[in-house]
């Protein structure tokens, strides 16, 4: 195995059997979130860190952890419990954490919704150092009385901000209150608005703050553009797309379940393997649909935002937002998907007649005019497709919320989105 070299880390006051299996996995310098977290940790402070997708923040939080917990004996634990809003993103972390443990000698369990409760129980009464999962199937456990929390010492509250658009925060609240006050807690976020902090102040102990990227930054290895496309028109212009710039390692977000798996089947029938991603899949489907994308065997997958958040799969060529999110932060979360690890990518947003109020607000988010997309010639976008104002300005007053709710009201109608759609998988 070519091993990197670690001397990066090295200078963070990690161990040497920690920056044993940093080089097993792979990394080479530390990332500024894990520059700035790392050492914090090994101090045993409480942390409130932002920072963008993509930049590290898993293993800003399981290195320095695994480097200084200790080991519980058969029948016990967990010493670090690990909340996540999604299954993705539990199996993700919980994977990352499993490889650090070949030199640590830790014991992970990992309980999500979408799977049987026998062997989560099993897992839980033959004891774990660390405990990764999703809120709704943890506190099923606690009801069940299969799981204790009393020996916790850490805490880590992962991607704090999407657990509260999700209606995630009464739940973390109970749980906390099932783990001692003297614990350290870390809490990670894609960004620590007024809303995050306001809810989860009360959870930590003066923190040092870790904030890596003010509100609204993109990804500067992505490449942003926007085409108008009249609303009936996105399936084609789709298919077009794909043909015309590869249909291998792409993923397209769309708005909704069932959208999903119809885009699926009509891409099919066009003679491309794709597969879907969204929260009414079970979760040996989703495993299967990640795995098949991870490995090549399916080119294009089709998601809804329960995709968007901190899944981390490499070399994704291009993204394609087939529907314009309505949660302006979703973009960049969903753009986030590709130019991960240094590498390069680039992003496609089809926008019709009435989601350009939705671009308007990422514009005013990332300060920033998405450009037209530079090859859209012969491409046929339909009758009533947007002319989208290269001139417009970014800082422009957004429409007032009358407007908006009566724009929503008539998406609804017309079976669109609503403001949180129920399409990120349930509680866990």
């Amino acid at each position: 195995m070519n091993r990197q070299d670690t001397r990066g880390f090295s200078q963070l006051g990690l161990s040497q059997k920690t920056l044993d299996a940093v080089a097993d996995l792979g990394y080479a310098e530390p990332t500024p979130v894990q520059t700035q977290t790392i050492p914090v940790v090994l101090q045993g402070r409480d942390v409130m860190a932002a920072a963008q997708t993509g930049t590290g923040k898993t293993a800003a939080f399981l290195l320095p952890i695994l480097n200084e917990v200790g080991r519980v004996r058969r029948r016990e634990g967990p010493l670090v419990l690990v909340i996540t809003p999604t299954r993705e993103l539990a199996q993700q972390i919980a994977e990352v954490a499993q490889a650090i443990c070949v030199h640590t000698h830790h014991r992970i369990a990992c309980v999500v919704g979408g799977v049987g409760y026998d062997p989560q129980r099993e897992a839980l009464r033959r004891g774990c150092d660390v405990l990764v999962a999703t809120p709704g199937r943890l506190l099923d456990l606690l009801g069940q009385e299969a799981c204790s929390l009393d020996q916790v010492e850490v805490l880590v509250l992962d991607e704090a901000d999407r657990m509260l658009d999700m209606g995630f925060l009464p739940d973390v609240r109970r749980i906390v209150a099932n783990v001692p006050n003297d614990r350290q807690t870390l809490l990670f976020s894609a960004t620590l608005s007024n809303d995050v902090l306001a809810h989860t102040q009360a959870l930590v102990h003066s923190p040092v703050r870790v904030e890596i990227a003010p509100k609204g930054t993109t990804a500067k290895t992505v490449t942003q553009y926007v085409l108008g496309v009249a609303a009936e028109a996105k399936k084609r212009v789709l298919v077009e797309t794909l043909r015309r710039e590869g249909s291998s390692r792409v993923i397209v977000f769309v708005r909704g379940k069932h959208r999903a798996d119809h885009l699926c089947r009509i891409l099919r029938k066009k003679g491309f393997s794709c597969a879907s991603m969204h929260g009414d899949r079970t979760q040996s489907q989703r495993i299967r649909a990640l795995a098949q994308f991870s490995s090549g065997e399916v080119g294009v997958l089709l998601a809804t935002d329960v995709l968007s958040r901190g899944i981390d799969i490499p070399e994704v060529a291009y993204v394609v937002n087939l529907d314009v999110p309505h949660d302006a932060e979703d973009y960049i979360h969903r753009i986030g998907r590709t130019g991960r690890a240094g590498e390069r990518g680039w992003a496609l947003t089809l926008c019709s007649a009435d989601e350009y109020d939705d671009l308007r607000r990422i514009e005013r988010l990332t300060g920033k005019v998405i450009p037209a997309y530079p090859r859209a010639d012969g491409l046929d976008v339909g009758e009533g497709a947007p002319a989208l104002d290269p001139r417009r300005n970014p800082r422009d007053p957004l429409p007032g919320k009358r407007r908006r709710g009566k724009a929503t009201a008539a998406q609804r109608a017309r079976g669109g989105r609503s403001k949180r759609p129920n399409n990120t998988g349930g509680k866990g």
